[in-house]
């Protein structure tokens, strides 16, 4: 037994055919045990798996980018076409699937280099208070390390949640109370459209939109570890909140509240968490298939958008005479764009959202119009928007599921633990994107075009009820922030003075310096120091259970509001230090092969009175 061994190990060492066959086998077994139950991505077998598994990728990864090169380089072109043949081969086998076509639509846009203009408002502002955003802060909103995933109720602190809808709303309206701020955002509604100096009546309906982009059925039970994830939706637990305002402080009876999305279904992880609280409630989504679900109706209205398309708005909608828009602090896959309080409002009609890809994607060049800017202007929609409530509890960076922490002041390499409140479109959406080109990767310029279509609305656009009346008046202010400015003072944007946002930031006392790892990212994979996804079935996956490189890579990190710049920054490896950098951008290149666990650590000296640290596991290969 001893000799065929050795005669096997002779025979392949050579070659390396173990590595492919060790490679192969953890791709499989990976694929078999997590792609059916994405929880067990968690055990410490799959996380080896998937560390040996993206480095074979990674592996093939070079091989094809080696063979691009080749291509190029082949001087006759027969030889050029064989491997440009086996290119476009793999590239068809790798889009099947119908896949083709979407991606084709969420390929970034090349554009210019494009930084925002800061404190140069356009449009005008709205609400009580004219263009005023409250962002809140609080970072014990949710669990750092999570456990499971993100909308299980240990890893959602309700009580902080509703302490942070108080202060939200306090501060929006002015008033010292939470009745007198509901009262206050009521009677300002009914005067500006002519129902007198009220406030809510009993029997008033109130519609909520909430966002469940990525829901597709009604897992329960055991099967819920099977079919649902982590993708990002709405939190259950920030719905339930607003929930608790409306009835045990507005007094509205649970039965005229429509918490719905009239294009997904509302799956039991969500429903079960809110309904047990308020189980008279109607919860209306597109299929009515699960108890307490109730399928959306069509009315006789419609929206007209402006390329043409036609949809109907469901009962619920029409009905209601309160409108309540709920936005996540999302990024977009479509040409790196941004999911916020306008595209909410693609799941508020009955028909298919695809067909309106084309025009959503042509809303993305600066100065077209924009399909938001029909959502926020039909009268059944912004029209009726009492309040937008942004859930910033967690956020995405790179599409519309994935969660992440933030780098950035005040998070410090934490989920984002924030709610935004206003009853101004476009300056609720102007912060969020904020926020969002901050952090990065930096949105597109035409995703913003909707806010500038909608702060300076161009004449005889936009007809979304097709009546024969245009939209001409400005459906709130757009500005982008001064980053130069704290983050949490007023200044941050032009304020109300300046016809600006008027920007009101809660939660100072939570914040401290840091010293955060920037590159790698917690839970990315990297080869050659480029951030990598992966595509299983027709998803591209970011965040991964561990944090994986794969060749070299530049170790980066910052320091966030330290008042001084740091003396230096000390790069560890395994608690051995490795390099010490003086001056800003603080970097470290990670060239040294290796094929284990490492505890990656930076060091910051602040005026030589205190350090800063943080710490980071990381897999590297090769």
């Amino acid at each position: 037994m001893k000799i065929c061994k050795k005669r096997l190990y002779e025979r392949f060492k050579n070659n390396r055919v173990w590595f492919h066959l060790l490679g192969i086998a953890c791709t499989i077994w990976f694929l078999l045990r997590s792609g059916t139950a994405p929880h067990r991505t968690r055990y410490p077998c799959q996380q080896f798996s998937l560390a040996v598994a993206t480095a074979y990728i990674g592996f093939w990864v070079l091989i094809f980018q080696g063979f691009l090169i080749w291509m190029r380089k082949a001087k006759r072109k027969t030889m050029r076409a064989i491997p440009a043949f086996l290119v476009v081969l793999l590239l068809l086998c790798s889009f099947g699937d119908g896949v083709l076509s979407y991606k084709l639509l969420s390929v970034r846009q090349t554009s210019k280099n494009w930084k925002p203009i800061c404190k140069d408002p356009i449009g005008v502002p709205k609400g009580i208070n004219p263009g005023r955003v409250v962002w809140v802060w609080n970072p014990d909103a949710t669990r750092s390390e999570l456990k499971g995933f993100w909308w299980l109720e240990e890893n959602n602190n309700q009580s902080v949640l509703d302490k942070m809808f108080s202060q939200g709303l306090q501060n929006l309206t002015g008033k010292h109370n939470d009745f007198e701020a509901w009262n206050a955002l009521f009677r300002f509604f009914n005067r500006q459209h002519g129902y007198g100096d009220v406030g809510y009546q009993l029997g008033e309906k109130i519609a909520i939109k909430i966002n469940l982009n990525n829901c597709y059925g009604y897992p329960s039970g055991w099967y819920e570890y099977v079919k649902e994830d982590n993708e990002r939706d709405a939190n259950p637990f920030v719905v339930k909140s607003l929930l608790r305002q409306l009835v045990y402080v507005v007094g509205v009876p649970q039965e005229d509240i429509i918490v719905f999305d009239a294009s997904r279904p509302i799956p039991n992880w969500f429903y079960d968490r809110v309904a047990d609280e308020f189980p008279n409630v109607h919860y209306v989504d597109c299929m009515g298939g699960a108890p307490g679900r109730e399928k959306v109706q069509p009315s006789s209205e419609k929206i007209y958008f402006v390329d043409g398309t036609i949809r109907t708005l469901p009962t619920c909608v029409v009905e209601a005479k309160y409108f309540i828009n709920m936005p996540l602090l999302k990024k977009h896959p479509i040409n790196n764009g941004v999911t916020l309080s306008g595209k909410n409002l693609f799941g508020t009609f009955i028909e298919p959202v695809v067909d309106l890809h084309p025009y959503h994607i042509s809303g993305q060049t600066m100065g077209n119009p924009a399909p938001q800017v029909d959502l926020l202007a039909h009268k059944h929609l912004g029209g009726k928007t009492i309040l937008y409530i942004g859930d910033g509890t967690y956020g995405t960076l790179f599409d519309h599921r994935t969660i992440m922490k933030f780098h950035m002041y005040p998070f410090n390499n934490d989920w984002t633990n924030s709610l935004f409140f206003s009853q101004d479109p476009v300056a609720i959406d102007s912060v969020m994107y904020d926020f969002l080109y901050t952090e990065g990767p930096k949105p597109i310029e035409g995703s913003q075009n909707y806010l500038h279509q909608a702060a300076e609305p161009p004449k005889n656009v936009y007809d979304p009820e097709k009546d024969g009346v245009f939209l001409s008046k400005s459906l709130g202010v757009h500005e982008h922030w001064d980053t130069n400015v704290d983050i949490f003072s007023h200044d941050r944007y032009s304020g109300a003075t300046n016809n600006g946002i008027d920007f009101v930031a809660i939660g100072k006392k939570y914040a401290k310096p840091s010293i955060v790892i920037t590159k790698p990212r917690e839970h990315m994979c990297y080869v050659n120091g480029k951030e990598k996804s992966f595509k299983i079935t027709w998803k591209y996956i970011y965040a991964i259970p561990i944090t994986l490189v794969v060749g070299n890579i530049t170790v980066e990190a910052q320091v966030n509001d330290a008042q001084d710049d740091a003396d230096y920054i000390e790069f560890y490896l395994d608690e051995k230090l490795q390099y010490v950098d003086e001056k800003p951008p603080y970097e470290w290149e990670w060239n040294k092969p290796s094929f284990s666990r490492h505890m990656l650590k930076v060091v910051a000296s602040i005026n030589n009175k205190y350090l800063l640290e943080a710490k980071q596991i990381v897999w590297k290969i090769f």
